[in-house]
């Protein structure tokens, strides 16, 4: 009676017992009988798939991505590969792995592909195999025509290299693509918004919804661009602004605001990376950007001058009427920034996460913590890291924190307090 139950089991349940095994499970499972061995086929059961082809075990991760290519690939909408610990040794080998792996995975129809961390720029000296590499892509993305979110980011192409990509990309999923994180999709240095065949690739996708990338790849004309091709679809730009990245060119309150009236749910995200200077950052920063999210670290330099407080002044002075989240990592030894990020807190009332990694005295994060408990601020998330504390202080922020534990806790709050001597009070 038992073997007949399992034998008359419908398909709809075998299939769902399926999708709770793992890949071992799955084949001894479909060894069991024909039926259990004509399911494990069927196609929703390897919709999603990660392939890790680098690292220590490339041979042995190649050989595994590449059976399975040839089996099920076809079956593929959701495509994530890692290149973990990339090098100049497995670089060859990854190479000759994703030529192969793309070809055979050229015949799925995928929705979404993500690769983070290539790395051209830094792990590939053998230009031939960078170049065979990126013609893997371009012929791969040749059979991919409904895309829907594209994740390269920090491959870091050449300029030729990444737009050959990103022009067979827009050609096939122009027309799909809602998603593209392409954040150090070429490498630094480059004046890409300056390339005439780059700013022309761009006009192929119109469907971005939230759009991921550099400083250096956008520009007054880019602007423009979006703000005639993603009329009332674009939601979204995150920008990054690196050091490394040529970055001192100018975009206008004009371009921005058009961008604005063509897409007016649009919201800017800034990534300032290295970058402390307040001379090169209020410049990019004009009023008429709907910025939402701010984040920076200046990276570190003890005998800079920062202007840190002409920076936070602007930002507040700027954006508080839709500014919702600042993150704040400085190096800033040399100058106090209390008073400037008191008034952050108070002027900004859309302001709800606030993350500060800082020189900052304990009697200002008192001070935030007494206008949160009196409803003059609606902080969400609060993450402080106190940055060179004394004994005494570390003792009175674990008291702060101690005090408003019970206020945070019936709130529902997600605050945290540490210090940079990686002494946790939470």
């Amino acid at each position: 009676m038992e073997q007949s139950m399992w034998e008359h089991l419908p398909d709809v349940v075998i299939i769902e017992v399926y999708k709770y095994l793992k890949d071992e499970e799955k084949v001894n499972a479909a060894l069991t009988c024909k039926n259990w061995g004509r399911l494990y086929y069927t196609p929703c059961l390897w919709r999603t798939r990660h392939f890790d082809v680098g690292g220590y075990r490339i041979h042995a991760n190649a050989l595994k991505a590449c059976q399975f290519a040839t089996l099920l690939g076809r079956h593929v909408h959701n495509l994530s590969i890692n290149c973990s610990h990339p090098s100049y040794h497995t670089a060859k080998l990854f190479q000759k792995t994703m030529n192969e792996l793309l070809f055979k995975m050229r015949h799925s129809k995928l929705i979404e592909f993500e690769l983070e961390r290539l790395e051209l720029e830094r792990f590939w000296r053998c230009e031939s195999a960078r170049d065979r590499l990126i013609s893997s892509f371009v012929r791969f993305f040749r059979y991919q025509n409904r895309l829907q979110i594209f994740d390269m980011t920090a491959a870091q192409f050449s300029s030729i290299g990444g737009i050959r990509v990103l022009e067979t990309l827009g050609s096939q999923s122009g027309d799909t693509i809602k998603e593209m994180y392409i954040e150090d999709f070429f490498h630094p240095r480059l004046a890409v918004f300056q390339v005439p065949r780059y700013i022309n690739c761009l006009t192929l996708f119109k469907s971005v919804e939230f759009l991921a990338l550099n400083y250096n790849c956008i520009s007054e004309e880019v602007i423009l661009l979006f703000a005639k091709t993603l009329a009332g679809k674009l939601d979204m730009i995150n920008i990054k602004v690196y050091k490394n990245d040529p970055r001192f060119h100018r975009i206008s309150g004009n371009a921005w605001r058009e961008l604005k009236r063509a897409c007016p749910k649009v919201i800017i995200t800034f990534w300032f990376e290295s970058i402390g200077f307040m001379h090169e950052i209020v410049p990019i920063l004009v009023k008429e950007i709907p910025v939402r999210d701010f984040h920076i670290w200046t990276g570190y330099d003890d005998d800079a001058d920062w202007r840190l407080n002409d920076t936070i002044r602007h930002l507040h002075l700027t954006y508080k009427h839709c500014i919702d989240s600042v993150s704040l990592e400085l190096d800033n030894t040399h100058e106090m920034v209390d008073e400037e990020i008191l008034q952050l807190v108070k002027t900004c009332k859309c302001l709800r996460d606030l993350t500060l990694n800082a020189v900052i005295l304990v009697s200002t994060v008192r001070e935030i913590m007494e206008l949160q408990r009196e409803r003059k601020i609606e902080l969400r998330t609060l993450r402080v890291t106190a940055c060179s504390l004394t004994e005494l202080e570390w003792a009175q922020l674990a008291e702060i924190k101690d005090y408003y534990s019970p206020m945070i806790e019936e709130r529902g709050l997600d605050f945290k307090f540490t210090t940079d001597l990686i002494i946790d009070f939470s």
